[in-house]
Order: C-alpha cells, then structure tokens, then sequence
C-alpha cells in the first residue's frame, strides 16, 4: 500500500534523524520525544496492519481471526497510537471477529442481531426504564424489548392496522405515543400495558410529526394543514403557529421553551413565545433533528447525507459533518454530549468523535438495507438500530466490551509461530486472552 510504504519511509528518516541529534548533543528531552513519536508510528502501523490482517481472514479460520484482532486492540489500548484513524479499523476488525465467531446457525443471526417485526423499523426510543426500549414497524406494532436480554421475544404492546411513523415517550415514562401516517396518533399507556388491557387514547387529527413537550404530558404537533399546536390528555388545545411547508421534525428545548421544525425545504423552523423565526441553512430537507443534553447544540440531519451542528445561543451553523453517502434518517447526541450517532439511507449508522472533527466516525455497517431509526441507550454505553430489513441491532460503542467478548468464545492463545507471522520476531510473545493457557 501506498500509505505504508510512506510510513516506514518516515520511520526509517526518524530514526536517521534521532541518530543525528544524538551525535550533535541536542538535549536529550528532545530525543526522547522524538523517539516517542517514532514509537507511536510504529505501535499505529502495527495496530492497522494487524486489523486488516484481520478483517481478510476467512471465515473458517475464526479463532485465528479473532486472535489477531484483539491482539491489536491489546497494542492499541496500551500503547502510544494514531488517534485518528486506527480506533475505526480496530472496532471493524473486533465486530467482523465476533459476528464471525458467536454467528446463530440455527436463527441465521449475527450476535447483535434481534429482529421481531415483519416490515420496516420506523422508530426506536427508550422510556424512563434504562433496561427496556421500544420499536415500531409500518407492520403497526409497538414492541417492548429487554436490553438485559436482548435475544428475548419481545413484548408487543401495541398493535394497529396504520403504519405507524414515530415513536415518542413521555418524560415520567407512563406514556407512549405512537403518529401514523396521515392517520392520526394514539396514546398509550406503559403502566402495566400489554396487548391484552391495552389502554390507550386515540387522536384522528392527522400529522405530519409529533413529540412530547418537557416534563409534561402534553404534545407538539404539526397537523395536516401546518397548524403547529400544544394538545394535551385533559387540557386545551393551545395554538403555537403555522408552518408553510411540510415538517418532517421537531424538537422542544427543555431550558427555553423553544420549538424547532425542520422542513422539506431546507428551513430550519423555530418559535420563540409564539414568536417565529426562519433560517435558511440550504435547499435540502431537514429530517431529524435533536439538541444536546447541555443545551447549547442543535443536531440537523439532512436529505443531502449530512449533519450539521447548529449554535443555540448565537443561531449560527459551527460544523459541518460530512462522511454519510446517502440521507441521514435518524440524528442523536450520546449522554454524556461526546458522541452523535447518525443513521442513514447509505444503510449504515456512523458514530462521531465531537471533541474532534479529525478523528474518523465509527461505521456500523452490518444492515442489509437503509437504517431508518438509532438511539443510545441511557447510559451511552450501547447504540440500537432500526433497518428496512426488519431488524434491529445493538451495538458497543466502546471496542473493550468486543475484545472481552473474544476471550470468552475463543479456546486458545496465539501461538509462538502464529505470532512471529502476524506480530512479529522482534515483539516479545504474549497472551492475548490472559484467562486462557
């Protein structure tokens, strides 16, 4: 590869180099950092050079793909490396060697893969319960699954013969709310519901989006013919404004009260106190939209496969993230407001470092078809995902929980020659999985 051969050449001219300070009597901080550096080239080659190793290994071949992939996870996560690009060949190499090792042959499934729907995921959210998430299909179910056991059959909660568009939870976790397409939107109640003592409260108006306003059970809704309006269980109507044009998403901030509509045009809609104001950020459709736990970002993904970050307090666009090849279909900030995970018609989910708009996104690419719908869990430490293909799956955002896994589904260490092929003569041998002989 061109990008290795340029590498060891910049390796080979460090340590011309450091030879040279040395000679001249430079001071030997100066040495030392270089040969930092020098090291951190080498552990990053090595890291990258092993996870593809990795990645082309055939599948009949598991354990030994699985070995080498987190022997370069073990490199990465000691040693000095690259912070840019590696990360994403290790996790890519990590995930390959798990879904390769711990594949169902008798459900036909990959680790991660859970699927019960018979049509499209719409919609993926959690509730005030951490261990419990909901999804919904245009086959019109709303169903309850255990993140503790995630190969469970879920619980269907809900059932309708209307497709069903989003779903939303109430902020005290005792209500769902379910909009249709062009149907209307039904209410219901997650206290002690099943599909057998259902209790739920239909709404016929249609709309054309819906969410739960903060910290209450009341609902913003657009409707049909652009009315944006606060409804509520046993409260009036309280009308808000009027859009011109299709909303495809809204978001409530819960410090100000502000509501913001993202439209087919491109607009990024908001009311202030009934007050409205339009910003034009381009021609392409917003489709989702959603503000960050500290309150300062608003996250806008696009028709045209990109996100943006828009500034709250000075109403002005501060990045641009480009990398998806398709519309973004889903947009979320992570908890702890580090991470946003974007999900795509280009059929994968892409995971971004916000501390850093150098670093490589995360790709999570295993759907068979465009991935409609993500969230993270409550504690940041798991992404879901929602497809065409009918499933869902969950994935880490940390590689640690990959590579433990490995040691768990493997049965032995590399061996002494295995390791002089694929590490190297000059590395001294190691475990890899230290729970194993």
């Amino acid at each position: 590869m061109v990008i290795d051969r340029i590498k060891r050449r910049l390796i080979s001219f460090l340590c011309t180099l450091t030879v040279a300070i040395v000679a001249c009597g430079q001071d030997q901080q100066d040495v030392d950092l270089l040969r930092k550096k020098i090291n951190t080239l080498r552990t990053t080659e090595l890291v990258m050079s092993m996870s593809q190793r990795s990645l082309i290994m055939p599948s009949h071949l598991g354990d030994l793909k699985a070995l080498i992939a987190k022997q370069a996870f073990n490199f990465w996560s000691t040693g000095d490396r690259e912070p840019y690009v590696s990360h994403l060949n290790v996790y890519s190499a990590l995930h390959q060697a798990n879904k390769f090792l711990d594949f169902d042959n008798t459900t036909l499934r990959a680790y991660n893969q859970v699927g019960a729907h018979t049509e499209r995921v719409t919609s993926i959210v959690f509730g005030s319960d951490p261990n419990h998430y909901y999804s919904s299909s245009t086959d019109g179910t709303v169903m309850k699954w255990s993140l503790e056991n995630p190969k469970a059959v879920p619980e269907i909660i809900y059932q309708s013969e209307n497709i069903i568009r989003s779903l939303d939870v109430s902020d005290d976790g005792k209500v769902l709310m379910a909009v249709f397409y062009q149907t209307g939107i039904a209410l219901v109640s997650l206290v002690n519901s099943s599909v057998n003592d259902l209790v739920a409260i239909q709404d016929p108006e249609s709309a054309q989006t819906a969410v739960f306003m903060p910290n209450e059970q009341k609902y913003l809704m657009v409707s049909k013919g652009g009315d944006v309006k606060v409804k509520g269980i046993q409260s009036e109507t309280t009308m808000v404004g009027k859009t011109e044009s299709t909303v495809l998403s809204l978001q409530v901030d819960e410090n100000e009260g502000t509501i913001y509509a993202g439209n087919v045009k491109g607009i990024l809609e908001s009311w202030e106190d009934k007050t409205y104001f339009g910003y034009e950020i381009g021609s392409s459709a917003i489709n989702c939209l959603d503000i960050s736990p500290d309150g300062k970002l608003l996250a806008i993904g696009r028709e045209l496969g990109d996100a943006l970050l828009w500034n709250i307090e000075q109403k002005r666009l501060e990045r641009l993230i480009n990398g998806h090849q398709s519309a973004i279909t889903d947009i979320e900030f992570s908890p702890d407001n580090k991470l946003l995970l974007t999900t795509s018609r280009d059929r994968t989910a892409r995971l971004w470092d916000l501390s850093d708009s150098r670093k490589l996104p995360l790709v999570m690419d295993d759907h068979e078809d465009w991935v409609m719908t993500g969230c993270f869990d409550p504690s940041g430490q798991q992404i879901i995902t929602g497809s065409r293909d009918e499933f869902v799956r969950i994935w880490p955002t940390n590689p640690e929980v990959l590579a433990d896994r490995i040691c768990g589904l493997v049965s032995r260490n590399l061996t002494k020659e295995e390791w002089v092929e694929f590490v190297g003569a000059d590395i001294p041998y190691q475990k890899t999985c230290a729970n194993l002989d």
